[in-house]
């Protein structure tokens, strides 16, 4: 669960826009892709929205009516631990999972699990002060093998053959681990290692769990000297103990044989990117990344990627918020581009509900958190993103008349099909019908389309027609942001 302000509002933000993704798919596409879906806010709860029994029904509810099957669970190690403001560690049995507190974490992934859910569960930060080094905050050089044990309870308590585990919350930022820097030396990559090594063997040191499949990484995706943020990449070479020339460094370390890179995609402006940021509008940095640090000796080859958080900005939020239509149709085009990178095992949404904004004391909203989701946090309403998520629908141009259709019906669990429409003038007509994959997905291409044109797609489910949101041609221009002024 990120509350990270990656919405850096400087000037060149305020007048920065979003564009829609134009990386090049790979030539193959991955069809074993799963999407993970992260709703603290009506699930788990978070600082800025406890959760509710209520609103965890309401949120099953809507995750079973969207085609959700996997599930990100953040597990703040602080959360659920015995005296975590204590400096000194209590007296108990770490690797009990009767000794901690697991609360809503529990409820929400005992549900998911139920119902035949994959759970991808991330713990981190922050930890109990006294499993911190100086026990004085929590997040600075945490205690590895006092994470060991946490990891291990917490395995002994939600282990099984649908679990997954990622280690950390993008530790890549001082929000969730420091140091990141110490004497103009980068240090947090080094100190991630550890507590990663720690927390899977932790995990595998369970019955059932010694094939558990552990993340690496869950880095946020753009790096900055402002506030000592890691440039994710940076990091990971320091974490694999790569050198410059991406040669495993065994004074650092030996190969580390990994399960998965895990990542978080994001980009809310137009900034430009360093070379060791990774977004949705670079996905392949991040595989041609990790290809060179096998060749180099650091991890095994191949390795599959995760994108385990990720959203697209919206209205309200008055400077980097996107239209709602807008947000839906770049957010199909990003999960187009990671669906045919044969790496990218796992995609995400994140969130259901936006974050609710504050007040200052002029009266005037401030938006601070993650307009991500799929409802407005004011009165719950769905977006247009929420219809869209369920039936998703992205129009690419190829050429002046020609359009490539690409879709997902997210709740299809059988083969059958969709009856695609278009609309050019003011009239709806059926354009064709094609079969859906037994993962869901669809092709079509149209020949005789215009930048005017748009598309939507009828699909019959069990419990009766659905009619996916109307999408536009999208060329892939940025998308400039209507700012409103806030008091």
């Amino acid at each position: 669960m990120s509350v990270i302000r990656l919405k850096q509002r400087t000037k060149a933000a305020l007048v920065a826009c979003l564009s829609a993704a134009v990386c090049a798919p790979a030539a193959h596409a991955s069809t074993t892709q799963m999407t993970f879906f992260e709703a603290p806010r009506d699930l788990t709860g978070s600082g800025l929205a406890p959760s509710t029994e209520a609103t965890r029904t309401a949120a099953f509810t809507d995750l079973d009516s969207l085609g959700v099957k996997a599930l990100r669970v953040n597990l703040p190690w602080y959360s659920v631990a015995p005296d975590p403001e204590s400096p000194a560690k209590p007296a108990f049995d770490a690797t009990d999972p009767a000794a901690y507190n697991w609360g809503n974490f529990a409820t929400t992934i005992d549900e998911a699990h139920k119902r035949g859910w994959t759970v991808l569960i991330s713990p981190s930060s922050p930890v109990p002060k006294w499993a911190t080094a100086a026990g004085t905050d929590t997040v600075t050089r945490p205690k590895v093998d006092e994470f060991k044990l946490f990891t291990t309870a917490a395995a002994k308590r939600f282990g099984g053959a649908k679990t997954m585990w990622s280690i950390w919350n993008e530790p890549n930022l001082p929000r969730f681990l420091q140091p990141q820097i110490v004497g103009g030396q980068r240090v947090a990559g080094k100190i991630y290692r550890d507590l990663f090594i720690a927390g899977r063997d932790g995990i595998r040191s369970v019955g059932g769990q010694e094939t558990a499949k552990v993340l690496f990484g869950e880095t946020a995706p753009v790096g900055g000297a402002t506030d000592d943020r890691t440039y994710p990449l940076a990091f990971l070479r320091d974490a694999l103990c790569v050198t410059s020339k991406y040669k495993l460094d065994k004074k650092c370390g030996t190969k580390l044989s990994l399960d998965g890179i895990a990542h978080h995609p994001y980009q809310f402006t137009n900034s430009k990117l360093k070379s060791d940021d990774v977004t949705y509008r670079n996905l392949t940095r991040l595989t041609q990344f990790v290809d060179r640090t096998a060749k180099g000796g650091a991890n095994n080859t191949k390795l599959p990627v995760y994108f385990t958080e990720f959203g697209i900005q919206s209205k309200p939020d008055p400077t980097l918020g996107l239209a709602p239509q807008d947000q839906l149709e770049v957010r199909a085009r990003a999960e187009r581009d990671a669906y045919y990178n044969s790496r990218v095992r796992g995609f995400s949404q994140y969130l259901l509900t936006d974050d609710a904004p504050t007040v200052n004391d002029k009266g005037c909203k401030v938006y601070g958190g993650f307009e991500t989701g799929l409802r407005y946090a004011a009165d719950g309403k769905a977006k247009p993103a929420f219809d869209a998520f369920r039936l998703v629908l992205d129009a690419k141009p190829l050429s002046k008349k020609k359009v490539s259709l690409w879709g997902l019906v997210r709740p299809s669990d059988k083969v059958a099909s969709v009856a695609i429409e278009k609309k050019t003038g003011s009239k709806w007509s059926k354009f064709k019908t094609v079969k859906i994959k037994s993962n869901g997905a669809f092709t079509a291409t149209d020949t005789k389309a215009s930048s005017k044109t748009q598309y939507r797609y009828r699909w019959t489910s069990p419990t009766g027609k659905l009619t996916s949101p109307a999408v536009r041609v999208n060329d892939g221009k940025p998308k400039k942001l209507k700012l409103t002024r806030s008091c």
